[in-house]
Formats: C-alpha cells, sequence, structure tokens
C-alpha cells in the first residue's frame, strides 16, 4: 500500500515536470528544457527510488534510504582515506580514490559518457580529466570491472562482476595497493555512493520520452524502466589499447584539448608537491622536450606507452600509474595529448 502511494506520488511529481517543458506557439511542446521548476520538482527524486517503485528488482547493493552518518564516514574514507577523527588506519599508503575518481557528473547526458562528451562536459567545468569512472552514479551502475580489466586483474574480476560489495574492495585492495577494508567501511562507502546518485533531472529527455514516460508510469512499468534506464549508462566499459602512436588520416590534433588533458590528466597526479607518484612532471620548455624525446621509446617515459599500458606495482614500488582504456581516453585525444607536448617543446 506504502509502495502504491508512492509510485503515485512520482508520478505526479513527473507529470508536474512534464509542464516544465518549455510550449511552442502552435501549442506543442517544445525540446528539453532544463528550467528551474524540472529541477526543483526532480531535484530529489533518485534514480533507483524510481525503479523501486516501478516494481524493478532491487540490487544486491541496494539501500532504501542514505544513512547520513554512514554517507559523510564514507566520504571521508573516499577523500582520505581513513576517518578524519583518526580512529582508523589509512586504507591505502599510496593512493586516494579521488586520485583517480571525480565525484561528480563527468557528462551533460549520462546516456553519453563517450570520451569526447566527458572532454567536453570537463573543460567547461574545470573537472579533471581522470583514467577511472566517477564515482557520481556509481550507485546506478548493474555491472563493474568490465571488459579488459579481466586481461589485468584475472580471476579477481569475476565477484566484482555483480557485487558493489566485491568490487569495492577490489578497488582498496588491488588498485589502490591498500589493505582489506572492513565490512562496515565498504557499507559506509556505498551510503556516500547513494548519496550521490543519478536523480531523475541528470537524464536527458525530450518532450516526447519525457510524456512517453510519465505515461508508462501508470500503465506499463517495464516499458517505464526500459526508457528510464536508457537514459545513463548501467556499465563503464573498458578496452585496453597498445603502445602505438594513432595514425588517423585527416586528423587535425587541437593544442588547447591537450593541454587540458595535460594539466588536468597528467599533472592531476604528476605535478610537483602531489606526492601521488615518484616521477614528477611540470609544465616547463624543459620537461615537455624531455617527454618529446622519449616519444617512440617503448617504456614509461614514452606518453603513448605509459598512457595505454600503464605500469604495475611491484615489490618495493606499490605506486603504479593505471592505464587510460579507450573509452576514458580516445586516440584523437591521445595525438591531442602529443601535440600539445611537442608544441610546448618546441616553440
Amino acid at each position: 500500500m506504502l509502495k502504491k502511494f508512492s509510485q503515485i506520488a512520482l508520478l505526479l511529481i513527473l507529470i508536474l515536470a512534464l509542464f516544465a517543458f518549455n510550449w511552442k506557439s502552435s501549442g506543442t511542446l517544445s525540446t528539453y528544457s532544463n528550467s528551474r521548476f524540472l529541477e526543483d520538482k526532480l531535484a530529489d527524486v533518485s534514480v533507483s527510488y524510481a525503479l523501486d517503485m516501478m516494481n524493478e528488482e532491487r540490487p544486491l547493493h541496494y539501500i532504501m534510504n542514505v544513512s547520513d552518518d554512514s554517507a559523510r564516514m564514507g566520504e571521508e574514507l573516499v577523500k582520505f582515506g581513513k576517518l578524519k577523527d583518526g580512529s582508523t588506519s589509512r586504507i591505502s599508503k599510496y593512493f586516494l580514490c579521488t586520485d583517480c575518481h571525480n565525484q561528480q557528473l563527468e557528462t551533460d547526458d549520462p546516456a553519453d559518457e563517450s570520451p569526447e562528451r566527458v572532454l567536453e562536459y570537463s573543460k567547461k567545468n574545470n573537472i579533471p580529466f581522470l583514467p577511472a569512472s566517477t564515482f557520481y552514479g556509481m550507485f546506478n551502475k548493474e555491472h563493474w570491472y568490465n571488459g579488459d580489466y579481466a586481461k589485468k586483474y584475472g580471476d579477481l574480476v569475476k565477484p566484482t562482476r555483480d557485487t558493489l560489495f566485491n568490487a569495492i574492495q577490489l578497488c582498496a585492495t588491488q588498485c589502490s595497493q591498500g589493505r582489506e577494508m572492513e565490512d562496515w567501511e565498504i557499507r559506509s562507502v556505498m551510503h556516500y555512493y547513494k548519496s550521490i546518485e543519478l536523480k531523475v533531472c541528470d537524464l536527458k529527455f525530450n518532450s516526447r520520452e519525457y510524456g512517453e514516460f510519465t505515461a508508462y508510469m501508470s500503465s506499463n512499468n517495464k516499458k517505464a524502466v526500459e526508457l528510464l534506464k536508457s537514459k545513463y549508462n548501467q556499465i563503464n566499459d573498458a578496452h585496453f589499447g597498445t603502445s602505438e602512436i594513432p595514425k588517423i588520416e585527416g586528423y587535425e590534433p587541437s593544442a588547447e584539448n591537450g593541454e587540458f588533458i595535460y594539466k588536468q590528466g597528467c599533472l592531476h597526479c604528476h605535478a610537483v608537491g602531489r606526492n601521488i607518484t615518484n616521477f614528477d612532471l611540470d609544465d616547463t620548455k624543459l620537461t615537455h622536450k624531455f617527454l618529446l624525446a622519449k616519444k617512440n621509446k617503448y617504456n614509461s617515459f614514452s606518453v603513448s606507452h605509459i598512457t595505454r599500458y600503464g605500469t604495475y606495482a611491484i615489490s618495493g614500488r606499490k605506486q603504479y600509474m593505471p592505464m587510460y582504456s579507450f573509452e576514458n581516453m580516445s586516440d584523437e585525444q591521445m595525438l591531442d595529448l602529443m601535440f600539445y607536448i611537442e608544441k610546448k617543446a618546441t616553440e
């Protein structure tokens, strides 16, 4: 009964939000308008709540209500590696989650997380260009460590593919080269994820789709779920490349894009004073000349090599570099980055 009441309440909100679309003089609804009315009405309607009201099967990591205390502790674990009150040991001596993961939307359309869309949005909003998926909306994913991650971690990824709890644990022990997290720590991180999950107002509907969605909400849950899920990605796929420098006929690299990738990608970890890596970089001509000289080498100083292959943690040096998959950096963006380095080295 309570669930039915909640479903009716959500439907009313969605119907009201439909009128946030602007009317044309012809009497028809315009295309999507990200109005203040729409934002106000849907700001607190989460995607998981909407799915639950449509009787979609709940995932293993489902959380009905966020615990503010748990979410706060989860956020501290993500951003500082431990609780700020000093009551826990740091998860990893080498990395924080924020070294590789953003905490906000990386695209203006959650259904399109292509590197091109992410770069465009990141430039507009000054967001780091990182090799791993953002935590914003991670709660709404259904599978983790997809695609070529099996090549890097082997059978370790099998328990993580369908279970967020296990995916967080693998990230702690392997990706961050840290200790195993306690159950309460992982639950806290999941509450933090829940607090930054996708909202319906984050998704891109045009007026026709939004009208269909509100109609399906009261008549066809299956179609409503299908339409809602078409508006965001349920997985973050990963395909790894090689150290070969891309060759794209007719492509003219962008120094502007390359500069952003270098400063918000490379220097995010390698800038002097960041203390994330044992290899520091800056934006001086000398540094760019060094990188240009290593351009065609098959080693960790070659930009194309290190970006696609990364490095592995070894005994005595646990700090390593993760690779950028094609889903996180395109071949065109690789050429942009190398073009910027060459430009700075020779100017």
